[in-house]
């Protein structure tokens, strides 16, 4: 956080207690049980998170940049600047794509020159830690054959969320495996995200989406981890794979979804109708999709053919801040236990929302210290997930950026209801869009 967005948070907190008469926070989470409320279990590590990408199509790939540099450009000024060397003039002058800095900035990788047969592109933006930084991994596909094509300066230009941590740029680093699960989508009657395909190999995946429409951003992409518990799902049923087509994908608006598996040289794909489950390989089914859905959800896209949605409705927040003030998540099962939470988050200063817990139970976030001043928590997606069987909240902290606010030093929660359910609730932080 800025000095400024502190310094002005921390005024505004004292004026709020002096206003207010501040609030109480309470002590640590009840035992799970009857007439109580339970800590969610299973919440992904953040200490290397994938950063969603933008990628400027493939006419802006050749430049006029000789030289080999890397870049980041955070302000228009720079961004005009940085285009009118890209274009140079012996190109035919366009104006520079329309960037809003407030949100996103402009990284650019200028390799010099090289064979017009050749290929560079992004492997993986991430966020690490370990000093904190965005790392942009690139990969560089020499053509197979002898080419006789001209050389020319090849580039690469993606925007990705702003930030004011440093970029570090890096060769990809090749993988060895054994197994890779390729998967995805198409639709034939559409106009946006018609195309998405995702690779898995160990420990990792990336999802790649082509709008259907000519634009200056025809590729949006992100990286994210792989769980061992899925892997191993993987590598325990790929050979479950049938070899068919089912359904009748493409067929009008239907829509066409595939899974492919290689192991070891030999290869095998399943085509099918959007959403279709094959008993056979339900389990390999059941773990792509979720993989896949994780890092459609962190391009803030919605989950093509995945049928695991649970629908839920957001309780309406009746509090300025809570009075719960460390990180806590919990699934409440019954009328007392969400009495007990409730006292503890309002301080009796709102009236308990009614809820049936003959059909229903309830999924909250609560942040505590850490709230970010002037961002938000919401929960965006409910599934039904599988190998284990569980509920998956996935929840979204959004940060505004370094920019000078003022807000009062909060509390941040978000609640909602979903159907009642025995399974337990695991919550997943998903990447900021």
């Amino acid at each position: 956080m800025t000095p400024s967005r502190l310094l002005l948070a921390a005024l505004s907190a004292i004026l709020l207690a002096a206003g207010c008469g501040g609030g109480s926070g309470s002590a640590g989470a009840a035992a799970d049980g009857p007439g109580t409320f339970a800590p969610a279990s299973n919440i992904l590590p953040q200490s290397e998170a994938g950063v969603p990408y933008a990628q400027f199509s493939a006419p802006l790939s050749q430049t006029a940049i000789a030289e080999r540099r890397m870049v980041t450009v955070r302000d228009a000024e720079a961004w005009n600047r940085l285009w009118a060397e890209h274009a140079g003039p012996g190109i035919v002058h366009r104006p520079a794509p329309e960037v809003d800095f407030s949100k996103k900035m402009v990284i650019g990788l200028f390799f010099g020159a090289g064979s017009a047969c050749d290929s560079f592109a992004i492997d993986t933006v991430k966020r690490k830690d370990g000093p904190p930084r965005i790392e942009v991994a690139w990969k560089q596909t020499p053509s197979p054959e002898v080419c006789a094509a001209a050389v020319v300066n090849h580039a690469v230009l993606i925007t990705v969320p702003a930030s004011a941590l440093p970029v570090e740029f890096v060769p990809a680093l090749e993988v060895a495996s054994d197994l890779v699960v390729r998967t995805g989508w198409s639709f034939g009657f559409c106009l946006d995200k018609c195309e998405g395909q995702a690779e898995i190999r160990q420990d990792s995946a990336t999802l790649r989406v082509t709008d259907g429409k000519q634009s200056t951003q025809q590729e949006r992409a992100v990286w994210g981890a792989v769980t061992r518990q899925e892997w191993e799902t993987l590598l325990a049923t790929f050979d479950t794979l049938p070899d068919v087509t089912v359904g009748c994908p493409d067929c009008a608006d239907e829509g066409r979804e595939w899974i492919e598996v290689e192991h070891k040289g030999g290869r095998k794909r399943l085509d099918m109708s959007c959403g279709v489950v094959v008993p056979e390989a339900s389990r390999l089914q059941e773990t792509v999709r979720v993989i896949r859905a994780r890092l459609s959800v962190a391009l803030g896209l919605p989950e093509f053919c995945n049928p695991g949605s649970v629908a839920f409705e957001r309780i309406a927040p009746s509090l300025f801040s809570s009075d719960i003030s460390e990180q806590r998540f919990a699934a409440v099962r019954d009328a007392a236990g969400w009495a007990a939470l409730w006292q503890e988050h309002s301080g009796g200063q709102a009236p308990l929302p009614a809820v049936d817990f003959s059909q229903q139970m309830v999924a909250g976030v609560f942040m505590g210290r850490e709230s970010i001043p002037c961002g938000s928590t919401s929960i965006e997606s409910v599934r039904r997930r599988s190998n284990p069987d569980r509920i998956e909240v996935g929840y979204r902290v959004l940060d505004p950026g370094p920019v000078a606010c003022i807000a009062a030093v909060i509390n941040q929660y978000a609640l909602v209801t979903l159907p009642n359910s025995p399974l337990p609730v695991e919550f997943v932080r998903l990447p900021s869009p």
